[in-house]
């Protein structure tokens, strides 16, 4: 489903306010001899060319007086959950993460900036960058990238995914918290929410989407499509407990990264594939080992959630076929991995099958994705994997049930088109110099 574009145009304007904020702290010669007091001999830096932006981040390059460089990134408030990801895996790994030097959330920040994380800076280029076109309007690996190409990477992949499965955890939910090393107390810690089972945490993450489906005001369009929806979120609540693997549902739990695919890998070069970096690791967490061991959804690097993937009249898009011939060799790579390391089962790459045959891939999908539309593939092959009895559980949600929605929508709908006019008229305003941001978020807020 869409985004709410109110939100969307009040993050827009605080976006720009901090990039102008971090621009101003820069020219005033704040910024370097800030990051200077995190360096162990306090040495001047400089700013090495521009912002880097990861996709729920932004970060600089800063280059010490005796040639060090650190990445300097401004993530979310998830900061800590990277800082504590990135040190279980450097200490338990081999996998080539960035080492932190410092971090800490937005009050230990005394330049306003936000939360910050200050680590290792990976030489190397983005292997999203070689394996996109850079003129298309999605990650997808492009066609004449030789499948040799893919093999390499997905064996490195699977290394370390391999390296990851071994680390076994007793519940769902964060990560401990890890010591500050800011210059400020470390933060009080939220009780975060955990669970026990993988079912208990999936009807949970469900849920969620249900009351996106139910609250956002424009989660749907139209009578057919919030009629479709509906009956769509009903059936896989219904069917959630067909997809949980019993041998797994009261753990062992593994770490999981939800972005974690092909562009979070850097690479030497175009012409040496070896992955000298796996980077923005914010989105991580404890989470069930099926949801670990499932056929990827980042084969091809583009989300089988957007809508490059859609179905029309439920035929799968031309990428499908594509998606499942690159599926048997990641499981190939990962089955070789598995016997070279002398494992004692092909505990991972059964998950990953066990995931193909049940269908259970495609439920692990809409889970990391969220903002899930049933017109998506995930849904519509979850859809035909049950066949008939997706089609009766459809059927028995009552008319007047559908109705009372559809028209609970439809009026939400038009309350939130009339807001999106105002809020839009009040972003020219912003344009033209007639209206400040600060202005913008106070209106849009009150």
């Amino acid at each position: 489903m869409d985004t709410n574009a109110l939100v969307d145009l009040i993050h827009e304007m605080q976006g720009e306010l901090w990039v102008d904020k971090i621009n101003k702290t820069h020219g005033t010669g704040q910024l370097c001899p800030w990051v200077s007091t995190f360096h162990p001999d306090n040495l001047p830096c400089h700013l090495d060319g521009t912002f880097y932006n990861g996709a729920f981040n932004a970060g600089m390059k800063m280059v010490f007086s005796d040639g060090t460089p650190w990445m300097v990134r401004f993530p979310d408030e998830k900061v800590a959950m990277e800082v504590a990801t990135l040190d279980l895996i450097h200490k338990r790994t081999t996998v080539p993460v960035p080492r932190v030097h410092a971090w800490g959330p937005a009050a230990s920040n005394r330049l306003g900036l936000g939360p910050f994380i200050m680590m290792s800076f990976i030489d190397g280029v983005s292997l999203s960058d070689l394996l996109s076109d850079p003129n298309a309007s999605t990650r997808l690996i492009r066609e004449d990238i030789d499948e040799n190409d893919i093999e390499v990477i997905y064996r490195q992949m699977a290394n370390y995914l391999l390296q990851l499965f071994k680390l076994d955890f007793d519940c769902i939910g964060s990560l401990p918290w890890p010591d500050s090393k800011s210059q400020s107390i470390t933060p009080t810690r939220d009780q975060h929410q955990r669970f026990k089972t993988t079912t208990e945490y999936f009807q949970y993450v469900i849920g969620q989407d249900w009351e996106q489906l139910l609250q956002q005001p424009n989660s749907t369009v139209g009578c057919y499509n919030a009629q479709r929806k509906y009956v769509a979120f009903s059936a896989l609540k219904d069917f959630l407990c067909d997809l949980i693997h019993a041998d797994y549902d009261h753990g062992k739990f593994k770490l999981i990264c939800d972005d974690l695919g092909l562009a979070n890998l850097i690479v030497k070069s175009k012409d040496d594939l070896t992955v000298v970096g796996v980077v923005d690791l914010e989105c991580s967490y404890i989470g069930p080992a099926q949801l670990f061991g499932s056929a990827p959804w980042w084969l091809l690097q583009d989300r089988p959630v957007n809508s490059l993937w859609d179905c029309e009249d439920d035929k799968p898009p031309k990428v499908a076929s594509r998606y499942f011939r690159y599926l048997e060799i990641f499981i190939r790579v990962l089955e070789e991995e598995e016997a070279k390391g002398h494992e004692d089962s092909r505990e991972l790459s059964s998950l990953v099958r066990w995931s193909q045959t049940t269908g259970a891939m495609w439920l692990h999908m809409l889970i990391l994705s969220g903002f899930n539309d049933h017109h998506s593939f995930p849904f519509t092959q979850l859809r035909q994997h049950f066949g008939t009895d997706w089609t009766t559980r459809e059927n028995k949600i009552s008319k007047a049930e559908l109705e009372e929605f559809e028209m609970r929508k439809h009026r939400e709908l038009d309350e939130y088109d009339k807001e999106l006019e105002k809020k839009e008229e009040d972003k020219a305003l912003v344009d033209s110099g007639k209206m400040t941001k600060e202005e913008f978020i106070g209106v849009t807020k009150q």
